[in-house]
């Protein structure tokens, strides 16, 4: 059974193949998913890309309480996409910061 993680990290695609342990980054556009889902996967890691600043690290991080929460539900939202296009053959976490 094939084991997704949506898991945004800075300067990767959202979505990690794991295996045995191990995890691969992997370009949605490389899933057996929608465009529409693909192109909302992409938004969702460029909002958090735009958190990261690469001249002050230590600053990054949503700039209010509730954008931080309003992307952490698109996460759950996105999640439950993943879960309805890949089917029951698959198993979708999701880890958000």
């Amino acid at each position: 059974m094939p084991n997704l993680r949506l898991y945004p990290e800075f300067q990767c695609h959202p979505t990690w193949l794991e295996n045995d342990g191990a995890a691969e980054n992997v370009a949605p556009e490389e899933l057996p998913l929608s465009p529409k889902l693909t192109a909302a996967l992409n938004d969702w890691q460029d909002r958090w890309d735009a958190t990261y600043d690469l001249a002050d690290p230590m600053s990054a991080g949503f700039s209010s309480d509730s954008e931080e929460q309003e992307f952490r539900e698109d996460g759950e939202n996105l999640a439950a996409r993943l879960r309805s296009e890949l089917g029951p053959d698959w198993t979708v976490r999701l880890r958000v910061i």
